[in-house]
């Protein structure tokens, strides 16, 4: 069975209560001998590692152990016994001994022996300063023989346990020996936390580690591909921590897009190199001779690299990522929101994080929410409520329950209605670093669909962005990329979709670009907020885009000249109502691309209209007669869409739409004059 197995083995073996141990190692040793010297140096490399340790550092010494030293022992995973050539002597380190052996038989704790400067046979069969100890323990003693065979016999079981001896040895590289050890030993202990901090960790770590294939001896790249706040960095980390240490090397690289935008890569490279010994005192002055350096480490190594929310591609050669460039063995990880990058690499198996199940979900809110798998009965139907808002995201579920974790239920109630309207700024900052990382054009199309699209066919979608110039077949297929956007098959239909938590984003992002005046965002979609700018004639040059679905009786006395101001209306679309116009209307923007007027009140367009950008009109169930004046028309038209306008009676001139590609006159029944039908 290779190393991945039985990491994902060790891990699937967790329970879900609270840890049975408070610390990860008890340290026991004689304090004269080794105190201040190899027992320090010991103590700060495990704590270094982030591994608890105990110390009796600050505990009062006497003939017998104490209560808080005996809890100590039996609340430690892993006690290290440092066996110096004083030990023996005394007699509170043989009791010390006596109580660690009992754990492990009772608590089924583990014990390593450390040899530091003596025999390990001395200390098994009590030779040397070991006898002498003894010697003296049994005259002190002479009246409790009983006592003293027992220390003997806890040496002798201690002793004939594999340990460390410091014999021909550096200390430093003793005391890396030891850390590592420890550190694979706690492997299934400390990934615990994993366990409560990503519900449903276990089988992804299963699938990333089937793709890693840990233990074979090629060379194997790994790239974890979400939305910001779907777990990326968590499972990586996971994943990182169970099998680091069946590498050579190992070294995760946090946050790699923000260090290497405010700091540049040679803050990585310094970072990763100042890891190993005689390196530290390597300068680098540039990210081209840092990536050499690296590389030149790396491709004698068996190494285990994980990069972090990587977003160029140039980081992953900064950072010498490149099959050829590795050691046998060696695997790498890397999470992104890009996908490009991965396959612009080339080397990279992907792996798509997914979004939790409504029972993950569920689980996740409630650990933070209630500090438990489960809500009370009481809150039962709230916490669903909140469940199906995050709409699986991990991070939202986190924030949320964090926010209502102690709350009444008003205060839940009024919590729900707020995010319903607008996300925790938490999770909007976490999103909105994708937002950021769009060009213009990017932007523009992520913003259309957020606030008019979703849901809407793939197809459709295109023609509209194409006429606004959009170029949506390389936008839509980056947004894709980046996980802004979804491309679901809906009964043999493409059909775009995105997170709800990045449709809000994206509706905050306009909300924000005039939190007063409606008038100077770019796109509306609400009916009051539509209404408001029609009716007090509030338009000005920044709307591009609005799109009313009121009611189906809507009455609104708009302002004749309402449209005056918005010189960069591109596309105008009122649907499923009916609008009444007692004024009229005296014109469109010249700007306009896109008109589409479902149950168009007036008998033609406005006399004011000359639509030198119009390419789509749409104009189910109008009452027109007559579309346009000629001297009006747009020469870039292509699609004329005027099902089911009964009131119809003529046609435009069609010899003046040279670009006309679709003509839909479905149900028009009154038609008696089509002009230069022929060629059309």
């Amino acid at each position: 069975m290779d190393a991945s197995s039985n990491a994902a083995r060790s891990y699937s073996s967790l329970n879900s209560k609270i840890p049975p141990w408070k610390y990860h190692v008890f340290l026991s040793f004689r304090g004269d001998d080794t105190r201040k010297g190899f027992t320090a140096h010991l103590h700060a490399a495990l704590q270094q590692r982030g591994i608890m340790t105990f110390i009796d550092d600050e505990l009062q010494r006497g003939d017998v152990i104490s209560i808080q030293l005996i809890r100590a022992i039996e609340d430690s995973l892993i006690s290290l016994v440092i066996f110096s050539q004083n030990y023996a002597y005394s007699s509170w380190c043989l009791d010390e001994l006596q109580k660690i052996l009992e754990s492990t038989r009772s608590l089924n704790r583990e014990v390593i022996p450390v040899f530091y400067n003596v025999d390990p046979s001395d200390v098994r069969h009590q030779k040397g300063a070991f006898a002498d100890a003894f010697q003296k323990h049994s005259e002190r003693f002479h009246d409790d023989e009983e006592k003293v065979q027992r220390w003997r016999d806890s040496l002798r079981e201690v002793a004939n346990i594999s340990g460390h001896h410091s014999k021909d040895q550096l200390e430093t590289k003793l005391i890396e020996e030891i850390v590592r050890v420890v550190w694979t030993k706690l492997q299934p202990h400390m990934s615990y936390c994993y366990k409560t901090e990503f519900v449903g960790v276990e089988s992804r770590i299963e699938e990333a580690n089937a793709i890693l294939k840990i233990g074979l001896n090629d060379v194997r790249f790994l790239g974890i591909w979400g939305m910001g706040g779907i777990g990326k960095t968590s499972l990586a980390r996971a994943i990182y921590e169970i099998n680091c240490n069946h590498f050579d090397l190992h070294y995760f690289f946090t946050n790699v897009r923000d260090v290497c935008t405010k700091e540049g890569p040679v803050s990585l490279q310094r970072k990763f190199l100042s890891r190993y010994g005689k390196l530290k005192s390597i300068d680098i002055d540039d990210a081209y001779e840092g990536m050499k350096i690296m590389r030149n480490i790396l491709c004698t190594q068996k190494v285990l690299l994980v990069l972090d929310d990587v977003s160029e591609i140039s980081q992953l050669k900064d950072l010498a990522v490149k099959l050829a460039w590795l050691g046998t063995g060696s695997r790498v990880i890397v999470t992104t929101r890009d996908r490009h990058v991965l396959i612009a690499q080339g080397e990279f198996e992907i792996y798509e994080a997914k979004l939790l199940n409504h029972k993950q979900s569920l689980q996740l809110f409630c650990q933070w929410a209630f500090k438990s798998d489960k809500p009370t009965e009481e809150y039962l139907d709230l916490s669903r409520s909140v469940v199906k808002h995050a709409a699986g995201l991990p991070l939202t579920l986190k924030v949320l329950g964090s926010q209502l974790c102690g709350t009444n239920i008003v205060e839940w109630k009024d919590t729900l209605e707020k995010i319903k309207k607008v996300p925790p700024g938490d999770v909007i900052n976490i999103l909105r670093v994708s937002y950021e990382a769009l060009d213009d054009m990017e932007k523009q199309i992520f913003l259309d669909i957020a606030c008019f699209f979703k849901g809407m066919h793939k197809d459709e979608v295109m023609q509209i962005l194409e006429i606004c110039d959009f170029h949506p077949t390389i936008g839509i297929k980056r947004l894709v990329e980046k996980c802004m956007l979804v491309i679901e098959n809906h009964h043999g239909h493409d059909i775009v979709g995105m997170h709800d938590m990045l449709q809000k984003m994206g509706e905050n992002i306009i909300l924000k670009e005039s939190l007063k005046d409606v008038g100077r965002r770019s796109r509306l979609w609400k009916t009051e907020d539509i209404t408001h700018v029609l009716t007090k004639n509030k338009g000005t040059d920044l709307i591009e885009v609005m799109c009313l679905h009121p009611p189906m009786q809507y009455e609104e006395s708009w302002i004749p000249e309402s449209f005056s101001m918005m010189c960069n209306l591109r596309i105008l679309i009122i649907k499923s109502c009916d609008v009444f116009l007692p004024r009229g209307l005296e014109h469109f923007p010249s700007s306009l691309k896109i008109l589409e007027w479902e149950k168009y009140p007036l008998k033609s367009l406005p006399h004011g209209v000359h639509p030198h950008e119009l390419v789509q009109i749409k104009m189910h169930h109008s009452k027109i007669t007559k579309l346009w004046h000629q001297t009006q028309m747009s020469k870039r038209i292509k699609i004329i869409d005027l099902s089911h306008s009964e009131y119809l009676i003529q046609t435009p001139d069609f010899s003046l739409l040279p670009n006309l590609e679709q003509l839909v006159l479905k149900g028009c029944m009154k038609l008696v004059e089509i002009w230069h039908q022929k060629g059309v």
